[in-house]
């Protein structure tokens, strides 16, 4: 079990900075195995102007997370590709010579190591813009598998859907099989459900095809 020893990281914990209590509309979930983590991060060109996080997190990790966005903060994005463990535990520190964070994990480090590298390839979110499938390009269902996603990717970041998803975290394209969508979206609770399918109904009408089938990678 790792115990929080420095007084920083303590304080950090009772007064976040970077770790948001709910998941915000604009973040988008990690896709790595090791967190149940959200992640909300806004540029300035290539530099990070500010980085959260939300979700299902132990104390140490939360502490951990703050030291990362600290430590990201006015950067290039890319020194996630060099930043360590070692660096954000020492950040956390009341004195280089005192460990912030006892014992800690070894295998902690590949486990962050992955979400840095998630973080440099990260894609900017896009502001939203009006959408119309156009019958000029055909059915649907003929559509090549790149130009299926670039109309689905233009669909989830339309007006219309950012206004569904206002109170939640927005829809993101995960793959696409024929008619079948696979789409990342929050679906735990009745009003989720809910909402997934009114995006399933928007989006049947969108492309006039009645065979397509919205499926929800939670």
């Amino acid at each position: 079990m790792v115990v929080i020893k420095s007084e920083r990281a303590k304080k950090l914990l009772q007064a976040p900075q970077a770790i948001e209590q709910s998941i915000l509309p604009q973040m988008k979930k990690y896709t790595g195995s090791d967190f149940n983590l959200w992640v909300n991060l806004e540029r300035e060109q290539q530099n990070v102007k500010k980085l959260s996080f939300s979700g299902n997190l132990l104390d140490y990790e939360k502490v951990l997370l703050e030291a990362v966005a600290a430590l990201m903060k006015g950067r290039p994005i890319n020194f996630a590709e060099n930043l360590t463990l070692r660096e954000c535990e020492a950040f956390l520190r009341d004195k280089n010579s005192q460990q912030a964070l006892e014992d800690l994990n070894p295998d902690e480090e590949q486990k962050f190591k992955k979400l840095f590298n998630w973080l440099r390839l990260m894609p900017q979110n896009q502001a939203p813009q009006e959408y119309h499938f156009s019958s000029h390009k055909g059915p649907f269902n003929q559509l090549k598998l790149i130009d299926k996603i670039k109309e689905l990717k233009a669909f989830l970041n339309s007006f219309e859907i950012q206004d569904l998803y206002k109170n939640a975290a927005l829809p993101e394209l995960i793959d696409v099989e024929d008619l079948t969508v696979y789409v990342q979206a929050p679906y735990h609770s009745d009003q989720d459900r809910a909402l997934f399918e009114e995006l399933h109904v928007l989006g049947v009408q969108a492309f006039q095809e009645e065979n397509l089938n919205f499926i929800p990678e939670a």
